[in-house]
């Protein structure tokens, strides 16, 4: 009796999976029930209705690869600033090194401590000039106050007007930027 259950059971299965097979699915349309006219034309509707769709998404996609590789170019430049203002700030950091390095130069008397002195003050430009550092050159030339700060202006010959006359402090450049202005002083008639 058990087995007999069993196969009835599987037929009933059987047939209800051929039956669910020619019933069309719902949303799928019935050739048979609507005629072939109407058929192809609830065909033609749907194949519409899809490619409208398919448009619908492909628009979307593209917007959505647009938004990530303006944002991937965003992050790029965002990236390259910061590591531009990291790189900025420790070298501004060091300028004050150098500085000094200017200023003990002007106590040490014993030529070999000179020596070894500008060799290490050299080793520290070579380092900062690696990473872009360039120095403004002010002594000597016309007055511009884009990369230069007028501290004092003083009188002398008229040759000299409007030049620097002297360096106070030197200016550097870094990437093509004012890092720091040099002061100087300016000559005047």
């Amino acid at each position: 009796m058990k087995n007999k259950d069993i196969k009835d059971n599987r037929t009933e299965k059987a047939e209800e999976k051929a039956a669910a097979q020619e019933k069309p699915a719902e949303g799928e349309l019935d050739r048979e029930a609507m005629g072939d006219e109407k058929y192809i034309e609830a065909l033609e509707h749907k194949v519409g209705e899809l490619m409208a769709e398919n448009a619908s998404s492909r628009a979307v996609t593209l917007r959505l690869q647009a938004d990530f590789d303006n944002y991937r170019k965003r992050n790029a430049a965002l990236a390259e600033e910061m590591k531009a203002l990291g790189k900025s700030m420790v070298i501004e950091r060091l300028l004050g090194v150098l500085d000094n390095c200017a200023l003990a130069r002007k106590y040490i008397t014993d030529e070999a401590h000179l020596t070894g002195f500008d060799m290490m003050e050299r080793q520290l430009v070579d380092a900062l000039s690696a990473f872009g550092l360039e120095e403004i050159a002010a002594d000597g030339a016309d007055f511009d106050p884009a990369v230069m700060s007028a501290v004092e202006r003083v009188k002398g010959a008229p040759e000299q007007d409007g030049k620097v006359v002297e360096v106070l402090a030197k200016g550097y450049k870094l990437g093509g930027k004012v890092l720091r202005p040099a002061s100087v002083k300016v000559g005047a008639v």
